[in-house]
């Protein structure tokens, strides 16, 4: 398992990688942006429903905020922003978009104050940490109460995580959906909600969803061939989830 220096490393220029090169990805965030600004407070919480609880002028932490998709929802609620990340590029990015006061590391190193925030928004990101119960921990700790935590990350408990998984052991080889630096944890569904329960948080929410991917986009995505069956195969499944809890 990676230490903290090996993830801080690795998130350094994270959205300039092959990766999200071949997705175009800052492009496509651009055109979300633009999109979602012009979208009322109803359609919002329509199209994200884990920001169902999110109220306009509230105090919205994004953590690991990446090219702030999360950011453009809160700020059409008029939310004052607030975000952290490791990659110096996103939060040049983020900032050159949002009036968003921001915070280069990881959420301890913010030191946030108790009971400050009213809604915390955390896409993807718990599945990298190296404590997860203490990173819910500190979230409860900052969320004002009554405020409210959404975490969204993989579903281990999709059928086609479990095929995976099987299909990797059957060949004696580690499944590398759990590849020990970029994702540390991937968590079933019914541990994600333990563990927040467990720290007496109150689960008002808990879905799972596919990728949401369009034909359109995997048209335009420069990847090979075999990549865009792969993204096709998962959105048909139920890959991701978020547990939405109330302090």
């Amino acid at each position: 398992m990676a230490d903290s220096q090996e993830l801080a490393d690795y998130y350094t220029n994270y959205y300039d990688k092959d990766h999200y090169l071949a997705f175009d990805y800052k492009n496509h965030i651009l055109n979300h942006f633009e999109r979602i600004s012009t979208l009322n407070p109803a359609q919002i919480k329509s199209e994200s429903r884990c920001l169902n609880k999110l109220v306009p002028d509230g105090r919205f932490l994004d953590i690991g905020c990446g090219l702030g998709l999360g950011l453009a929802y809160a700020q059409q609620l008029n939310c004052e922003l607030y975000s952290t990340e490791f990659d110096t590029g996103a939060l040049e990015f983020v900032k050159s978009n949002f009036p968003v006061e921001t915070y280069q590391g990881d959420i301890w190193e913010a030191k946030y104050p108790d009971s400050f925030f009213d809604f915390i928004h955390i896409s993807h990101v718990i599945e990298h940490v190296l404590d997860p119960k203490a990173y819910i921990e500190e979230m409860k700790r900052i969320v004002k109460p009554g405020g409210y935590i959404a975490i969204g990350t993989p579903n281990m408990s999709s059928n086609l995580y479990r095929f995976h998984r099987w299909a990797k052991m059957l060949n004696m080889n580690v499944p590398d959906v759990i590849d020990g630096l970029e994702h540390t944890f991937i968590f079933p569904k019914k541990l994600l909600r333990k563990i927040c329960e467990e720290q007496e948080l109150k689960i008002d929410d808990h879905y799972t969803h596919n990728l949401g991917e369009t034909f359109s986009n995997l048209l335009r995505y420069k990847m090979p061939v075999s990549k865009k069956i792969n993204r096709l195969i998962q959105n048909a499944f139920q890959v991701n989830q978020w547990t939405v809890c109330r302090k």
